[in-house]
């Protein structure tokens, strides 16, 4: 791969984890995901860096040189025999030294919280990618079945932890059965389902985080939502209308905790 095309390919991972391509682009690197172990390690490595950015960004505390600054900067003895201009200037450069000092922690706050904001996005546009591409092509489930025991072992062996899987007790619903997928950064289950004419992709993976209630959005007129629950992290996205969607979660909500 020559220099040029190299750039090219970096360029595009880097607009691939930070949720930046077109819907066309990035189905074709998630297509490619699937077989491509060097684009996988490459794109797990710009996802670690940035995810390693995100957790520490909030948590630098101020050097003790920084938080004793003010003290060192007031006047010494000696120093108080200034000349007037001198005095002036100092009391001048006080009110610059403290906007600064607020711009910083503005400018931190604000490049977590942006930071925050580009992982749900990512997190939204990787949902969509995967829900069209498993609707629009012949990759529904690797395993067809509504019996949750044949599903549940075979997704359990091939991505090495046991996900919840479970009928939706909700009317007009269907099990189908699931498959192996990719997501925020790493192998999760999807459990497909059909509600009335809909598809339904319910992803769910390992998590850290404590229990959350579920947050909504609307991307590329799909619905989302997404939550931490149970030791898992859950993604349900649809196309179903909105009173139906909520009902939609809460159902995935109820199987998971059952």
């Amino acid at each position: 791969m020559n220099a040029m095309k190299m750039n090219e390919e970096t360029w595009k991972i880097h607009a691939f984890v930070d949720g930046e391509l077109d819907l066309a682009s990035r189905l074709a690197i998630e297509e490619r995901l699937e077989n491509d172990a060097e684009l996988r390690q490459r794109i797990d490595a710009v996802r670690s860096l940035s995810d390693a950015v995100r957790e520490k960004a909030d948590r630098h505390r101020a050097p003790e040189t920084l938080r004793k600054r003010p003290a060192a900067l007031a006047p010494a003895p000696a120093a108080r025999a200034r000349t007037h201009a001198g005095r002036l200037g100092w009391l001048s450069w006080r009110p610059l030294a403290a906007a600064t000092a607020f711009a910083t922690v503005v400018a931190v706050g604000l490049n977590v919280a942006l930071l925050h904001d580009s992982s749900q996005q990512r997190l939204m546009d990787e949902a969509v990618a995967s829900h069209v591409r498993s609707t629009v092509g012949p990759h529904l489930v690797d395993v067809a079945s509504s019996d949750r025991h044949t599903v549940k072992p075979f997704l359990s062996s091939k991505l090495g932890f046991s996900p919840p899987v479970s009928e939706l007790q909700l009317p007009g619903s269907q099990f189908v059965g699931g498959r192996v997928d990719y997501l925020a950064g790493q192998p999760v289950a999807a459990l497909v389902y059909r509600q009335g004419e809909h598809v339904v992709n319910a992803f769910v993976w390992p998590s850290d985080a404590g229990d959350s209630k579920p947050e909504f959005a609307t991307e590329r007129g799909y619905r989302i939502a997404h939550w931490s629950q149970g030791g898992m992290r859950h993604c349900v996205i649809s196309d179903v209308n909105r009173e139906e969607f909520v009902r939609l979660v809460d159902a995935v909500r109820s199987a998971a905790a059952g």
